[in-house]
């Protein structure tokens, strides 16, 4: 077979799989769509059982995770062979050189959402460990249960976790000559321990 033979028949070859693989991501589409479909038909049924009939649905989360999957990665090649991206923001008939930098804002305001919440959700466990701690020294020096304790850490607590990080700092200032003294204390007083001996 001559050479302008292979070249003219493989463009066939590639249009015909690519009508083929058209089908295939259409399919794939309307499957990530059922599944977004899906997501929206158990959240409802979720929230309306829970608060009208006190009925959960049993496994909800899991199938949230595994149709969220679906929806995200069935629906690339569609997206690819129309030249978008996933994306589900106001932004796509807009001219390509003002769509990246909203598109910048975007992904940035994400990540910083994300990285809030990553050190809200942390300060909020700390604090948590922090009345654990607090209401068992309760119990220890007072001899108050550890349930009181902990309401009584937890009305302490919490309006410090209201009040922000500022009012954390500042009484970390206030009492970090403190915390200093009670770090150097073992060292003296065992140093001191040991010239007497």
């Amino acid at each position: 077979m001559p050479a302008d033979d292979r070249a003219q028949s493989s463009p066939v070859l590639l249009r015909r799989a690519d009508q083929v693989l058209s089908h295939a991501e259409d399919g794939l589409n309307l499957i990530a769509a059922l599944a977004i479909f899906f997501l929206m038909f158990v959240g409802v049924a979720q929230i309306v059982g829970r608060t009208v009939f006190d009925f959960a649905i049993y496994g909800y989360i899991d199938w949230i995770e595994q149709a969220s999957v679906l929806f995200a990665f069935l629906g690339i090649a569609y997206a690819q062979r129309l030249g978008s991206h996933i994306g589900m923001d106001l932004t796509m008939g807009w001219q390509p050189r003002n769509r990246w930098k909203i598109e910048l804002f975007g992904v940035a305001m994400t990540l910083a959402i994300i990285t809030v919440l990553i050190y809200a959700s942390f300060t909020f466990i700390f604090f948590a460990l922090e009345a654990a701690v607090m209401a068992y020294a309760l119990e220890l020096a007072f001899d108050i249960p550890p349930a009181w304790g902990y309401g009584l850490c937890a009305l302490i607590v919490i309006p410090l976790v209201s009040h922000g990080v500022t009012a954390i700092s500042r009484l970390q200032v206030w009492t970090q000559p403190l915390w200093l003294a009670l770090l150097v204390l073992p060292l003296v007083s065992s140093s001191a321990y040991r010239r007497a001996t």
